[in-house]
């Protein structure tokens, strides 16, 4: 009886080895043929890609209203063309104020209300002032790249600016240390990368893509602090393959403060 359960047993084992290598091979078939990396077609990986971009859409959901100083700087192809004092002002989800400082005076002035953006720069005598709808507005005048006012709400909140998609995937990140939370949207590929630590608990950085696949510009979080209990990067550095590179260096913050409509509308001197 020994020998011959003995001999079950190891048929048994065989058996399941082979179903296991039918089942690989059938879902690399598989994932060739759909054009799909295996952890697309993982249903325990989509579940926990979900999970992630649950807990990064909620993340400091309670943080509305803020405000801020420390410093900004700007390269171009290493060519340093900002170093200022920067101050802000936002509110969740459309509204923000920025005031960038030069030699202490409000030298340019950036604001949304969340209908319009506006843009105020003062040097001498020479004032240009500019006024475009909020969906249409980005802050490439000042540092070289396409960001969205709202994405600069999102990040100055500690959050992740998620980009609308119909899949999400993990991948392990054979570059460096971690994970990599890919979100793909439909006849479009891959919109948008977060990768995240070991133990999947923080983000790291972030990528955003155009339609063609190509970068539109990276977010690299660093210097987490905890205030008021939210937990928030106090240097943001924002780049794109161009050449221009933001660094955004928080002295200090201030959570749920209070705000009023007119910090977010700018007019023109007289």
């Amino acid at each position: 009886m020994n020998a011959t359960h003995t001999t079950i047993t190891v048929y048994q084992l065989l058996l399941f080895l082979a179903v296991a290598i039918i089942l690989s091979a059938c879902t690399s078939i598989t994932a060739h043929l759909s054009g799909k990396s295996a952890e697309e077609l993982d249903t325990a990986n989509i579940a926990e890609a979900r999970r992630l971009v649950s807990t990064l859409e909620t993340k400091n959901s309670s943080l509305k209203n803020f405000k801020g100083i420390g410093t900004i700087k700007v390269w171009n192809n290493d060519i340093i063309k900002i170093d200022e004092r920067v101050a802000w002002i936002g509110s969740e989800p459309l509204k923000i104020s920025i005031v960038v400082l030069i030699s202490g005076f409000p030298a340019v002035k950036l604001a949304s209300d969340g209908e319009w953006f506006y843009y105020l720069e003062i040097r001498g005598r020479q004032v240009l002032f500019k006024k475009t709808h909020a969906t249409n507005a980005n802050l490439k005048r000042l540092i070289a790249i396409p960001v969205h006012p709202n994405d600069v709400i999102t990040l100055l909140t500690g959050r992740i600016p998620m980009r609308e998609h119909h899949s999400a995937y993990i991948k392990e990140n054979k570059s460096d240390s971690g994970y990599v939370l890919i979100l793909k949207k439909r006849w479009w590929g891959i919109i948008e990368k977060i990768y995240l630590n070991e133990a999947k608990s923080r983000v790291r950085q972030i990528e955003l893509f155009n339609r063609s696949g190509s970068l539109v510009y990276r977010v690299v979080f660093e210097k987490i602090k905890e205030i008021q209990g939210y937990r928030l990067p106090f240097r943001l550095r924002i780049s794109n393959d161009d050449g221009a590179d933001c660094q955004l260096d928080i002295d200090r913050y201030w959570a749920d403060v209070s705000v009023t409509p007119s910090t977010f509308v700018l007019t023109p001197p007289e």
